[in-house]
């Protein structure tokens, strides 16, 4: 096993489109680092960099105590999971497991006894003598996995090996995923788009947009304090609603209310007043009923998604505005952008009887709310942007 670290990385294709740009990170020796960000970000470059699939136009690659920037993809000692499989069809699965090892002129019973092993690990054994299309996407995303796990190498590179499975079989294979890396500990970049993999998997997660890093921290944090409007909108599903407001002595001003921000906000903020960008995730509006004194703002609920234990309503408030960020309505395709533009979304549990056509009253959790910079988008709350 190995660190893996990049020194100024850039990738540039041609003189026009900069994929990665600047890239610095070392990830752990054993780390789980999770690569996330929307389609064309740059995650899956960063990726075939190290592996050696794409050149790099500068900067430095190390891989355990080697810089690897000239060095052929056979003698990287990494190895690769692709998002389909990338299986020979016409092998057994017992061959594709041996081909790399075949690739090294290793014994046949060493040969045999590794994928033993490995089979076991994966509990596929049973499978061996079958061809990749007698196999479910299950399976033969657990002999891709197996074929890498045969090579021992220095790290694993997985280029979002579940995107092809269905909603039950990658929480099946996530839960696989974790089992096996906290009982082998080998070193892993995981490249996705999916949130949920992201929060799940990675011990640390990299937020990256047009080829720049824009926050590198645990889950956790990633989720609790983003450092600006970016990663606040991308990460979490639903994404975070975005409001106009205006920072006052000791309060913020949203619509015609006024909520007054606890000793725990204010300390962390400017001491200047003017306007803001106010995050509020879904789950932290609540029912005024169920609320303080707070400044209680009427709701009118256009639409209702039953989630079993809970209820997504789409709610419209004449009384607040909707911060403009360019980036939220990125995030959701269930309703066209006209509509999603107007309205924002709330977190409710199913027994909270919402329904719609109703209107409700609303509060807004200060303690929870995120405040951003206007014009740079930069997190009010969040001084910290790389750690």
């Amino acid at each position: 096993m190995a660190s893996i670290r990049f020194d100024r990385v850039s990738k540039h294709f041609g003189t026009e489109v900069v994929a990665v740009d600047d890239f610095t990170l070392t990830v752990e020796d054993g780390e789980f680092l999770i690569l996330v960000g929307p389609s064309g970000c740059g995650k899956t470059t960063v990726l075939r960099m190290v592996a050696g699939l794409e050149e790099i136009t500068s900067g430095e690659i190390q891989i355990g105590d080697r810089i690897v920037n000239d060095l052929p993809p056979t003698e990287r000692d990494v190895a690769m999971v692709f998002q389909n499989y990338a299986l020979y069809p016409h092998m057994s699965v017992y061959d594709n497991l041996a081909f790399p090892l075949r690739q090294k002129k290793m014994g046949k019973a060493q040969t045999r006894s590794r994928i033993d092993d490995v089979s076991r690990l994966l509990g596929i054994e049973s499978l061996l003598q079958r061809k990749p299309r007698a196999l479910s996407g299950g399976q033969r995303q657990r002999v891709a996995i197996g074929r890498a796990l045969v090579r021992e190498p220095q790290a694993f590179l997985m280029d979002e090996p579940l995107s092809n499975l269905d909603a039950k079989l990658r929480v099946q294979m996530r839960a696989e995923l974790i089992s096996l890396h906290k009982r082998l500990g080998i070193t892993t970049l995981y490249v996705t788009h999916d949130q949920t993999e992201a929060m799940t998997l990675g011990d640390r997660v990299v937020v990256l947009e047009a080829g720049v890093v824009q926050q590198i921290d645990a889950p956790d944090r990633l989720y609790a304090h983003p450092v600006n409007t970016f990663v606040a909108g991308f990460i979490g599903s639903p994404a975070m609603n975005f409001l106009v407001g205006r920072l006052e002595e000791g309060a913020l001003r949203l619509g015609d209310g006024r909520l007054e921000l606890p000793e725990t906000v204010q300390r962390n903020l400017p001491r200047s007043v003017g306007d803001v960008v106010v995050g509020v995730r879904p789950e932290d509006f609540v029912l005024g009923a169920n609320g303080s004194d707070a400044t209680r703002f009427g709701a009118d609920v256009e639409i209702t998604e039953q989630l079993g234990p809970e209820t997504l309503a789409h709610i419209r408030c004449s009384e607040l505005r909707i911060a403009d960020v360019g980036n939220r309505l990125a995030q959701t395709d269930d309703l066209p952008a006209s509509e999603l533009a107007e309205t924002l979304v709330a977190r409710f549990a199913a027994n909270a009887g919402v329904r719609a056509g109703e209107r409700l009253e609303l509060t807004v959790d200060p303690v929870r709310i995120q405040l951003f910079d206007p014009v740079s988008g930069r997190s009010l709350l969040n001084a910290d942007s790389l750690q």
